[in-house]
């Protein structure tokens, strides 16, 4: 079995002897001496029920799993259709394909199709397919989408190209509309049309199935019309669309056609690091690898575009509700974050999302559907970035909050969107120039910019609680029934160097049981605690906590906190 063409198998034989009557060569090669074997016995185990009540039944076209054995005693599972044949034979006629087989179809079958495509949407011609059973006609054309321009009954079709082609055409039509009706194999018919010298070019194959035709596919276009297009769409790094063509693509669906379409902008995350510390080339394998990733987790979906240095866009034109663009965004999510290891690459790479739908989220122009992702982007960054956020008015309030809240000034820095470093490098600069600024304002810039929602400062020496900002603060009987959680030795034992990072609490239920319930009453999802021994001789605790969903923490913000370690909370404690 070393060639893909000896893994699909197809045969027929007759009860009750279960003889073959035929067989292709595949099975033949498979069979080798086993010439004389019967159907019953090449199908192992419970095999050949399967498929004699699968014929009783008449389930023609359903796809069973079954066993064959091979020479050596083992078994190769096989997926099996019954072929339909003459109601009135009594041959069961079977096709089968080796399953590792089938899987490996189905995947050459998408490349195919992505070649297949690309293909067609160099040349600016309509494309059409008409099918058998239906007598119908859908013509389309390729840009970046395979966008329907119709589908009409044949006698339409045949009238509306009539009416666009020479007065002496109407013969030439008539037979050419015959011969696709009666599947002839290959088609191909000049036509002159109305402009003056101008030439109509219909050529055709059609595609038959057991014996039986199905459709014809073919083309109509200007022969000396080969104007390629399709490498100008393409960004020359990446391979995706480019910004002014996945653009047009979603403004067509949106403002013209108003055809269901959800938006999603994604953001490498502080990608100049990688540009700065590891240099330009490293950037741009960051970016081909993450299009590469983007590009197939969307396969099916949507198209992919590179609407910036580190920005892609992603056009869903194909999906069921929100929940099955999460599957597709958590793909991509996880897929980029796995792409590079610290360990070995020096970096980890993670991406933000913003997600808007058309028109669900609101009835709207592209503009607008557009800037709602963006503004749902940029509370991803604000929530700890490495996440993707799909738009929920119950979340995240209405859309004129959503974009009024991207305008507000509420910053101590004005209301620009800062980097990470940027906002520790000002924080640390007021402090070292001895600016007056209020702690609690610093600490709430800390947790509007880390995407934080809740922080508590611990005095482990005098056993009380310093401050508290954000969501569900703690009340005075909470912090009595719970503090001691703090001081528990199993927690001291999961600190590196001062430092603790837990994702999901769930992490302390086996480990260190007072502690996970002590965070549970406290209604911590996830926590990262920084332990600070100050200069007035007294430790504390500074723990940042999630308090209504759970927070992968970003370990290279690290750097960041233990920056804060030393410039505010030793010197200020």
């Amino acid at each position: 079995m070393d060639n893909s063409a000896e893994r699909v198998f197809e045969f027929s034989y007759k009860k009750p002897e279960y003889d073959f009557v035929s067989a292709n060569a595949a099975l033949y090669a498979f069979l080798g001496p086993r010439l004389y074997i019967t159907a019953d016995r090449l199908l192992t185990g419970n095999s050949i029920k399967i498929l004699d009540k699968a014929y009783e039944d008449k389930e023609y076209g359903k796809t069973f799993v079954v066993t064959v054995g091979n020479t050596d005693g083992s078994d190769m599972t096989m997926a099996a259709q019954l072929i339909r044949t003459d109601t009135d034979t009594p041959l069961i006629k079977v096709r089968m394909i080796e399953l590792n087989e089938l899987f490996n179809g189905y995947c050459d079958l998408i490349m195919r199709e992505k070649e297949s495509d690309a293909l067609l949407a160099q040349n600016d011609c309509v494309y059409y397919s008409f099918d058998k059973a239906t007598d119908m006609v859908t013509t389309y054309r390729f840009d970046i989408g395979k966008d329907i321009i119709g589908i009409d009954s044949v006698e339409k079709w045949k009238k509306d190209l009539l009416k666009n082609l020479s007065q002496n055409s109407a013969e030439a039509v008539s037979k050419f509309i015959s011969d696709l009706r009666n599947g002839v194999r290959s088609l191909e018919c000049s036509f002159m049309q109305k402009e003056k010298d101008k030439k109509l070019v219909i050529t055709g194959s059609a595609v038959y199935s057991d014996d039986v035709h199905i459709m014809t596919v073919g083309r109509m276009g200007d022969p000396n019309d080969t104007t390629s297009h399709e490498l100008n769409n393409r960004d020359q790094l990446t391979g995706l669309f480019m910004k002014e063509n996945i653009t047009n693509y979603a403004k067509r669906r949106i403002n013209d056609l108003r055809q269901p379409t959800a938006l999603a902008i994604i953001d490498i995350d502080d990608f100049k690091l990688v540009n700065d510390n590891f240099g330009h080339a490293k950037g741009d394998d960051v970016l081909k690898r993450c299009a590469a990733i983007i590009e197939k987790q969307s396969a099916g979906f949507g198209k992919a575009g590179r609407i910036g240095g580190d920005e892609f866009f992603l056009v869903f034109d194909n999906f069921e509700d929100k929940e099955r663009l999460k599957f597709v965004l958590r793909g991509i999510k996880n897929m980029v974050y796995a792409a590079y290891d610290e360990s070995s690459d020096g970096f980890s790479v993670t991406t933000s999302i913003g997600v808007s739908v058309f028109p669900e989220d609101l009835d709207a122009n592209y503009d607008v559907m557009f800037r709602l992702a963006d503004c749902l982007l940029y509370k991803a960054k604000k929530k700890g970035k490495n996440r993707y956020i799909v738009y929920d008015p119950a979340k995240h309030g209405t859309v004129e909050e959503i974009f009024e809240s991207g305008t507000k000034n509420e910053s101590m820095f004005g209301g620009r969107v800062l980097e990470k470093s940027e906002v520790i490098c000002r924080i640390a600069n007021k402090i070292i120039c001895g600016e007056e600024f209020s702690f609690e304002q610093i600490l709430s810039e800390i947790m509007k910019y880390f995407g934080i929602e809740r922080i508590v400062i611990y005095n482990k020496t005098d056993r009380d609680v310093v401050i508290q900002l954000g969501n569900q603060q703690l009340s005075r009987e909470i912090i009595d029934e719970t503090i001691d959680y703090i001081y528990d030795e199993k927690l001291q034992n999961t600190y590196d160097n001062g430092v603790l990072m837990v994702s999901n609490v769930v992490y302390f239920d086996m480990k260190a049981s007072k502690v996970f319930d002590a965070l549970k009453r406290q209604g911590v999802f996830s926590v990262m605690q920084h332990v600070i021994s100050a200069k007035s001789g007294k430790t504390f605790l500074v723990s940042y906590e999630m308090t209504t969903t759970y927070l992968t923490w970003n370990e290279q913000d690290t750097q960041y906190f233990r920056i804060l370690d030393k410039v505010l909370f030793e010197p200020y404690l």
